[in-house]
């Protein structure tokens, strides 16, 4: 059967919908008109002859065809824009040296994928990985001890560094997968089973703090750690509970059988990771960097921790626009 003639345009408009549920919405993430969307996602109907989308739905729902069509063209996409960054980013970066920082959530995913792919791509570059905290990032680039870094958005002002988003990683609740309580129980301090927190001098214990203190949730301070790992290898051996992102949730994967992940029953909130640049780093070859970034997290970490939770899908996703 010879494939059908249609453009790309034509099926990242089908897949933009399909994941917003909307052609306004698809519409203002493609920078094209609605109208556009709507003719692009029935010229794929018709050259497929199914039906793809529930259009009596808001928002639009997928149908038995349009889930399997997307499975496969999500594939396809993928890979061409992974292919299509890692030939820019080799085209702009040339033989230079490259000195990057990433978050130690990234340490044993993102981390050698991301080598493997610049050392074959800068076959003459000078090229250096160091895991990074991200309070610590914004000062390693501003020495020039770093070119980039991957890393939690700063909580302050950083104007003078490149800022490119990459990906949402909301908070949620982690306990002993066999307790029986409730994650409202937890936060009310009503079970013994103690918080274990983040050490409040890393940004991501910032974060956590500062979400308690604005919903007024006070809890006994017992516990600080610097790592997430730690903190899953408490909570797995059932002596306490936490606040975590599933990017941390993946990075210490060898717990995941003896924890559970609960959405928070306040309001949520999210830390951005972020590609950092220097101000004088090359603008697109930071853009490149970062559009390979993205199409290298939902394999290697998004998708591990929707397997088991795809209440994460909504909340849990790739930056695609990098405004």
């Amino acid at each position: 059967m010879p494939l059908p003639k249609l453009s790309l345009q034509v099926l990242e408009a089908f897949e933009t919908v399909a994941r917003h549920g909307s052609m306004q919405e698809a519409a203002a993430q493609l920078g094209i008109s609605i109208s556009s969307v709507s003719h692009h996602v029935a010229r794929l109907e018709e050259e497929l002859g199914a039906t793809l989308l529930d259009r009596t739905t808001r928002p639009f729902a997928l149908t038995r065809e349009g889930r399997e069509t997307l499975h496969h063209l999500s594939l396809g996409l993928q890979h061409l824009r992974r292919a299509t960054s890692e030939t820019a980013v080799a085209g702009l970066l040339g033989a230079r040296s490259l000195n990057v920082g990433l978050v130690e959530d990234f340490e044993s995913n993102l981390g050698p994928e991301l080598a493997g792919i610049l050392a074959g791509r800068m076959p003459r570059a000078k090229l250096s990985f160091s895991n990074v905290l991200s309070h610590q990032a914004p000062d390693l680039l501003r020495r020039g001890d770093l070119d980039i870094a991957i890393a939690s958005d700063p909580d302050r002002n950083i104007g003078d560094l490149q800022v490119l988003p990459l990906l949402r990683d909301p908070f949620v609740i982690v306990h002993p997968a066999n307790l029986p309580v409730s994650p409202e129980d937890l936060l009310r301090g009503a079970h013994a089973l103690p918080f274990l927190r983040f050490n409040p001098s890393h940004q991501i214990g910032r974060l956590v703090e500062a979400h308690l203190a604005r919903n007024r949730i006070s809890l006994t301070e017992r516990y600080n750690f610097d790592t997430v790992q730690s903190i899953m290898a408490v909570v797995a051996k059932g002596q306490g509970w936490s606040m975590i992102t599933p990017l941390g949730y993946v990075r210490a994967e060898r717990f995941a059988s003896q924890v559970r992940l609960r959405p928070l029953p306040v309001a949520g909130f999210t830390r951005r990771i972020s590609l950092l640049a220097r101000a004088d780093f090359d603008r697109a070859a930071a853009g490149a960097i970062a559009q390979l970034v993205r199409t290298t997290l939902p394999p290697v970490a998004i998708e591990p921790a929707l397997a088991g939770h795809s209440w994460l899908a909504e909340s849990f996703t790739v930056v695609t626009d990098p405004s």
